[in-house]
């Protein structure tokens, strides 16, 4: 079994490590002593920073962008394969770490169910095939044509879930506040983004939206309302400040 080492124990690390552990040897690397043992319990192996050799090893940087020219500092051999998820760092940035290839990848904590939305970027053809093995254990994964697209993909496959959280819990809100029961407006939410999901595999925004809106129908009413609100200019202003 292939060993993937992941730098960086937050959020981020844990899922991609849950979407590698059934393919994978994972091993997460880090500073924190006590996240390291509560990552131990759930049956991963760790190993602090200083006990860690990059050499010829399969690495993913999931620590904080800020933290590069510490980890550069430490990790002074050559690893096989760099893949960062560190959002604006750029392929000549990377290289202050050492590699045989870089990826760039930004995929969403859904890699934790295999079920991310994953932009990447390969720097050479050095290992071409086993990366992408690699990144499809996360999801769904999609090529860019050149590095300055990765800004926008990130917003929308890193930042955008945040969004889409706020919005289902605005609907289960709005269910309470017209007298549903909590519970039972958190479930009805649940249920309308897995059949969204499915409509959205099928037809293009537009045609839904479309097909849901009859004349003088309440659909109609409340995209109104949304529309009243800017809710369209809110998304894009909000995707622009989260890509620069």
């Amino acid at each position: 079994m292939t060993d993937i080492y992941i730098l960086g124990n937050g959020a981020m690390a844990s899922a991609l490590a849950c979407g590698l552990q059934e393919k994978y040897q994972v091993y997460i690397a880090g500073r924190d002593e006590k996240k390291l043992t509560d990552l131990e319990k759930q049956g991963f192996k760790t190993l602090l920073y200083k006990d860690f050799s990059l050499e010829n090893k399969n690495v993913i940087l999931a620590f904080k962008p800020y933290a590069l020219k510490d980890m550069a500092n430490i990790l002074n051999a050559q690893a096989r394969i760099l893949i960062s998820v560190l959002a604006n760092v750029s392929f000549d940035t990377l290289k202050c770490i050492k590699a045989q290839n870089y990826v760039r990848i930004m995929p969403n904590i859904a890699a934790k169910y295999k079920a991310s939305a994953t932009p990447y970027l390969i720097q050479n053809s050095y290992f071409k095939d086993e990366i992408i093995q690699i990144l499809q254990t996360f999801g769904n994964i999609y090529e860019l044509k050149e590095e300055k697209q990765m800004n926008a993909a990130m917003a929308i496959s890193g930042c955008a879930p945040a969004f889409l959280a706020l919005i289902a819990e605005s609907i289960a809100d709005g269910g309470v506040n017209e007298g549903l029961g909590r519970d039972l407006s958190v479930e009805l939410t649940q249920g309308l983004f897995e059949s969204f999901a499915q409509l959205l595999s099928h037809k293009h925004p537009a045609l839904i939206k479309e097909k849901i809106c009859s004349p003088a129908g309440v659909t109609i009413k409340g995209v109104r309302t949304l529309e009243k609100y800017a809710i369209r200019s809110a998304f894009i202003e909000a995707l622009n400040s989260s890509s620069s």
